[in-house]
């Protein structure tokens, strides 16, 4: 049964989560560890990110260095603080439907207690939140982190409703409670961690899950290339959850191609993929092209899904950004359920 565009809305809602834009990995060829306090990405900024890659790279029109020191998201010495805030205008032509909401609202407090300590809280306007240690005292740059977070799969889109995360169950509101260990030197990052394998704060069936992603960056010549494998192995009652994946991508000057594909071993044997081509028109101004493709069962020829998008990232000053999007569900061949769907997005962020 389709869910409609208002119903994940709401369940966003209650779910908000604070993801990333893996494109940038490739397209500057760094870890996310560079603009994010967390090395997996998304949530808060670094100072770095905060600071000066938003509104030097980013935004359409540079801000003065002069003007750049008055952004200070220091409090004092030890407390940083952050955010991000989503308001999007949605529509639909069937169910016809059109609404305002505010899909996101996260507060984001860190303490650094010490040069290699570091303590996270990520507190949205409705139910979800991280909260979380971590400590830089591993050879290779590397790291444990344990307490509630989003353990490290794939590709960290900043859209909830990509197949990549949402079929999976990564998207809406997708944290777990245990311990990560990972390493990020500036070629490669690994991340493994070991989780409750649930987003309930108490795993009741004890069964445990275990989490991981490799990816590796290089340049050749005037290109940047992103290749990384991802995997989750979950304990679930007496059953077995088994996910593996691939994902990449391909920096080309102004054109960037990254795509993620899932292979799943559950109830179904399913298949999920995951394409972006974004083109950067100018600073500050990208369209992108997405194609989105889930098969429930390969063991059945007909049920799959696909969603094409077409959209816009507008970031006219280096705290906002405006994402208008166009989005075609072709449900399955010959269906009637076919719908499109519209929105507006406005992110204001720091």
């Amino acid at each position: 049964m389709r869910i409609t565009l208002s119903a994940s809305i709401l369940i966003l809602m209650v779910f908000s989560q604070s993801y990333g834009i893996p494109r940038y990995s490739v397209e500057y060829n760094q870890s996310c560890a560079l603009c994010h306090v967390d090395p997996s990405g998304g949530g808060a900024r670094s100072l770095y990110g905060a600071q000066f890659f938003a509104y030097t790279d980013l935004a359409m029109q540079e801000k003065p260095f002069e003007e750049i020191e008055t952004v200070k998201p220091m409090l004092n010495d030890q407390i940083q603080i952050g955010l991000d805030g989503r308001t999007i205008f949605f529509g639909q032509d069937q169910p016809a439907v059109n609404s305002f909401m505010q899909m996101q609202g996260d507060l984001y407090l860190i303490f650094n207690l010490s040069p290699t300590w570091t303590f996270y809280l990520d507190k949205g306007l409705y139910s979800g939140f991280e909260a979380w240690g971590m400590g830089h005292v591993l050879p290779f740059t590397g790291y444990v982190k344990f307490g509630q977070f989003t353990p490290p799969y794939g590709l960290r889109l900043a859209d909830h409703n990509s197949f990549t995360r949402e079929k999976l169950g990564f998207g809406i509101g997708w944290r777990e409670t245990g311990v990560e260990v990972g390493f990020h030197p500036e070629m490669f990052n690994l991340a493994i961690a070991v989780t409750n394998g649930t987003s309930s704060l108490i795993d009741t069936d004890e069964g445990k899950a275990v989490t991981g992603r490799f990816d590796f960056r290089f340049p050749i010549g005037d290109a940047n290339f992103w290749i990384g494998a991802t995997g989750r192995r979950n304990q679930v009652g007496s059953d077995v959850d088994v996910i593996a994946g691939g994902f990449g991508g391909i920096s080309l000057g102004i054109i960037d191609i990254m795509g993620e594909v899932d292979y799943r071993d559950f109830v179904n044997t399913e298949l999920i993929s995951f394409a972006e081509v974004a083109l950067k028109l100018r600073k500050g101004l990208t369209i992108r092209v997405e194609h989105d493709f889930y098969d429930p069962n390969l063991d059945q020829e007909s049920g799959a899904e696909n969603m094409y998008l077409i959209g816009l990232e507008i970031v006219p000053t280096g705290y906002l950004q405006l994402s208008p999007d166009f989005r075609f569900h072709d449900l399955q061949p010959g269906s009637e359920d076919d719908y499109i769907e519209g929105s507006l997005q406005c992110h204001v962020f720091f």
